[in-house]
């Protein structure tokens, strides 16, 4: 029987684009195996926005679907060791 074990953790990193608010805290560890609509989620909730539209980016072109995982993204995109999200009120790429 295998131990359990602890959830990995990725770093990730919001970035605000155009006139997205700007927040004190940019970096926070997400687990691995949390969906990129969970992401999504989270940050409306930092950014306190109700009906807002709320686009995520990727590699600062696309989006990616809501049952990603954040750990699969991670593999493929990270830079310098955290997954850069860049994160606008308007559509911005693609």
């Amino acid at each position: 029987m295998s131990e359990p074990s602890t959830a990995e953790k990725v770093k990730v990193h919001f970035v605000p684009v155009g006139s997205a608010p700007i927040m004190k805290k940019n970096k926070f560890q997400i687990g691995a195996d949390m969906r990129f609509s969970s992401v999504h989620a989270f940050l409306r909730k930092m950014l306190k926005l109700q009906g807002d539209s709320l686009f995520l980016y990727l590699s600062s072109a696309f989006c990616p679907g809501p049952e990603e995982l954040v750990g699969d993204l991670n593999e493929c995109f990270s830079k310098r060791g955290e997954l850069v999200i860049h994160y606008s009120l308007q559509e911005a790429w693609g």
